[in-house]
């Protein structure tokens, strides 16, 4: 009976054992946060309703009908409609297309510009260093929100030009953070022995000092993101962002201020919808740099 218990031990002592990858155990880290998973959750829901909103509602977003104007919510109007007889819910779906413009690309275009910035400065150092930190300091120097609002202002309200705004200052704290973190990584040994070889500056960025800052990248993406929808928000609620009759929350919001007394429902489906996007992005953004860091304990 020992003998077989012996025997037993030795080939499960055998089993090669499974060796978990780093992206997995940030994966499993990252399933257990409840935030997150709802913010990865309300994500992907809206941007399914971004991309299928003309199969999800047979109205037109800016077909008018006075008539039914500041109708309440009704089986065939579910969330109301607003004060030019629109379906609210209609043009709630159809916002989340602007929404996702605003935060995604705007952050996309920040971390082109940003990350090789960041990267190439911290690297190289000298005069081009001193060149990107001057310009850091200089849009740091001022609130960012009233830099954008000052570019839209001189541009013209709309959402090509509320991109490009949020795309001049959105760079910045991207180049920041990959700045930091290079520093960091260029003082490492194995840095240090690949300069040694005679490896090419490009190849020493692109596959040693890139894969440790991409975590970091990641983060500060999906942190981003709920900056740049409020921004949007806050812009279009002043007249400043995007122009009708394309939809937007935060448009809808200021629309809704003169009938909030007898007609809540224009205003509160919108601040839901704002509310619960940057919950759900910032929850998101919680979870990956939780996940992502490496001195979190499994």
């Amino acid at each position: 009976m020992s003998a077989i218990a012996a025997s037993g031990s030795t080939a499960n002592s055998q089993r090669p054992i499974r060796e978990i990858s780093y992206w997995q155990r940030a994966w499993w880290r990252f399933r257990r946060n409840k935030l997150a998973i709802f913010g990865l959750s309300w994500v992907l829901f809206t941007l399914f309703v971004a991309l299928f909103v003309p199969y999800l509602t047979p109205y037109d977003y800016q077909k008018i009908n006075p008539e039914n104007g500041l109708a309440s919510p009704s089986a065939e109007h579910w969330m109301g409609t607003d004060n030019l007889g629109r379906d609210l819910a209609t043009r709630i779906m159809y916002g989340t297309r602007p929404m996702f413009l605003i935060g995604v690309v705007t952050q996309l275009i920040g971390l082109a510009i940003g990350v090789p910035l960041g990267l190439i400065a911290a690297y190289r150092g000298g005069f081009f260093d001193w060149l990107i930190t001057r310009l850091i300091d200089m849009f740091s120097a001022l609130p960012w929100y009233l830099i954008v609002l000052y570019l839209v202002m001189v541009l013209e309200p709309s959402l090509r030009n509320l991109m490009i705004a949020m795309s001049i200052t959105g760079w910045v704290g991207s180049c920041r953070l990959i700045r930091g973190m290079t520093f960091s990584v260029r003082e490492r040994d194995y840095v240090t022995a690949a300069i040694s070889l005679g490896v090419p500056q490009i190849r020493i960025i692109v596959r040693h000092v890139l894969p440790q800052v991409a975590p970091l990248i990641l983060w500060g993406f999906a942190a981003g993101i709920p900056t740049a929808v409020f921004a949007e928000a806050g812009l279009s609620f002043i007249g400043m962002g995007i122009r009708p009759p394309t939809p937007s929350w935060g448009r809808m919001l200021g629309e809704a201020g003169q009938y909030i007394g007898y007609w809540p429902h224009m205003f509160f489906f919108p601040a839901i919808m704002i509310s619960l996007t940057i919950l759900a992005f910032q929850g998101l953004a919680d979870g990956l740099r939780d996940a992502l860091d490496v001195s979190v304990s499994s």
